[in-house]
């Protein structure tokens, strides 16, 4: 953008061009009125001659931008030279009028000084003029007051004018500069913007790859927790039969325990003996705050489920060794009856019943271990399953050391054996209790197959509700980034 200055140059130089075409236009004025008028040849040669060379020296300086504020106070003697001669080679009262355009001539400039020079010269024509020729132009002394009243006029008029003009340009001036304040304020704060706006592009581009990154964590963690919400449906079912099956179990054991109290009154009475073993297992860490306190939760519960099965397999085992030993127990009892004779038959009876309990409660055993071997089985794999979950959902957390405190298992050892039908009593009894104990755990898992469950649904509603809060955030920080794109095109513009 062009300052004042060169402004005003630019100004000055198109009205040095038009004055040289006024300078040219005059001497032609000139040459035109002496030929008109017939004048002699020396005197319209000398004209042209004068005046061309004023009008060449002018033209000279404006073209080679030498001395251009000079050209103004030069146009304007020259013009002034040129409308003399005319004066005197056209002696007339309307000669005055030609003094005009010396005053035409520096109103082009608007410049008080130049006004006042051409005045000046206006007067000293008008003076010299009027003295050469006062007898031939027979005008009254009147007449020459109004010509030099109605020139001075004009002249004040002209210099009016140009002091409005002066003010209007100064006026031009400061709101030009003005106008340049303002663009540089508008260029700094469009500078700012622009930087603002590409930090906060780039803000929103960290943005959008972090949750571009959440959104897909959470997609995974929803598929995890969908497998192991599947293998705990998968153990909930497990426990189902095997629960089922302890039911049999206790009618078995129920039956047992009626025959041997009939064994009881007719047989001797029999040394308990039987070291109750005490159930021992650590409480698991409490439900811990979002999603990594819930799969720790169900990774200890798992755990506690691995242990009671274990523990519940070593019932199983009691069981069978248990009925094993009932059943030699009905034998030798059934040897017994026989050599009693017809005496021991109602015993005998009663052995092969016995026998036939024992058997039962061995292959119900047998089922049992059976079904806890597919049940350990389901949980190692839900447990992969659950630590694979933690790992993806946690990330840069450690996983929570596994706790488990180890089961003293019951060890019942029965005294020798006497051969005495109490010694079955206590058996019936261990079994009682052993059923009791198992029916007790495989309560316990379910209760924890069932907290599992619930924090599953919790994990996986959570876990849905993040995806989705994930995939909304993602296409809310797309859609301001190219809000962000369209404002910077929009300033580059």
């Amino acid at each position: 953008m062009k300052n004042i200055e060169e402004i005003k140059k630019e100004d000055l130089e198109r009205k040095n061009s038009l004055i040289v075409k006024a300078t040219l236009v005059s001497v032609i004025l000139a040459a035109v009125v002496d030929i008109a008028m017939q004048k002699e040849l020396a005197v319209i040669l000398s004209i042209i001659a004068g005046g061309g060379a004023g009008v060449a020296a002018v033209a000279l300086l404006h073209y080679t931008k030498r001395l251009t504020t000079l050209i103004p106070y030069l146009s304007v003697v020259i013009v002034s030279a040129v409308l003399f001669l005319i004066m005197e080679t056209s002696v007339s009262p309307t000669a005055y009028t030609l003094l005009y355009f010396i005053l035409a001539t520096a109103a082009i400039y608007m410049d008080r000084r130049l006004l006042f020079l051409a005045s000046g010269l206006g007067f000293m024509i008008i003076s010299l003029f009027t003295w050469l020729h006062h007898d031939s132009l027979s005008l009254e002394t009147k007449n020459y007051v109004t010509i030099y009243l109605l020139y001075m006029l004009v002249t004040v008029m002209l210099g009016f004018q140009f002091s409005i003009s002066k003010k209007l340009s100064q006026t031009i001036e400061s709101a030009k500069l003005e106008t340049e304040n303002l663009l540089n304020k508008d260029l700094e704060t469009r500078a700012v913007i622009e930087s603002n706006t590409r930090s906060i592009a780039n803000l929103i581009d960290d943005v959008k790859f972090k949750s571009k990154e959440n959104y897909q964590s959470s997609k995974e963690m929803t598929q995890s927790v969908a497998e192991i919400s599947a293998g705990i449906h998968v153990q909930s079912d497990s426990v189902v039969d095997i629960t089922q099956s302890l039911e049999k179990t206790n009618l078995v054991i129920t039956r047992t325990s009626t025959l041997v109290e009939k064994l009881h009154h007719d047989a001797m009475a029999a040394e308990r003996v039987s070291d109750k073993g005490d159930d021992l297992m650590s409480s698991l860490i409490s439900e811990l705050t979002a999603s990594y306190e819930n799969m720790q939760n169900v990774n200890s519960h798992i755990l506690s489920l691995s242990a009671l099965i274990k523990e519940t397999a070593n019932f199983a085992a009691d069981i069978q060794g248990i009925a094993s030993q009932t059943n030699l127990l009905a034998l030798n009892a059934s040897i017994e009856a026989a050599r009693a004779g017809d005496s021991g038959k109602g015993f005998a009876v009663v052995a092969e019943e016995v026998r036939k309990l024992a058997d039962i409660t061995s292959h119900t055993a047998t089922q049992i271990t059976e079904n806890l071997t597919n049940v350990m089985s389901d949980t190692s794999k839900t447990r992969g399953g659950v630590n694979l979950t933690a790992e993806k959902l946690t990330q840069n957390l450690e996983l929570a050391a596994e706790t488990m405190e180890a089961f003293q298992l019951i060890h019942q050892t029965f005294r020798d054996l006497k051969g005495d039908i109490s010694e079955q009593e206590e058996l019936i009894k261990t079994i009682v209790d052993s059923s009791m104990a198992i029916e007790s755990s495989i309560t316990g898992f379910s209760s924890v197959i069932q907290q599992a469950s619930a924090a599953l649904e919790e994990i996986s509603s959570a876990a849905l509700s993040q995806s989705e809060h994930h995939e909304q955030l993602f296409k809310s920080v797309e859609a301001a980034h190219q809000s962000l794109d369209n404002l910077i095109k929009l300033q580059n513009k």
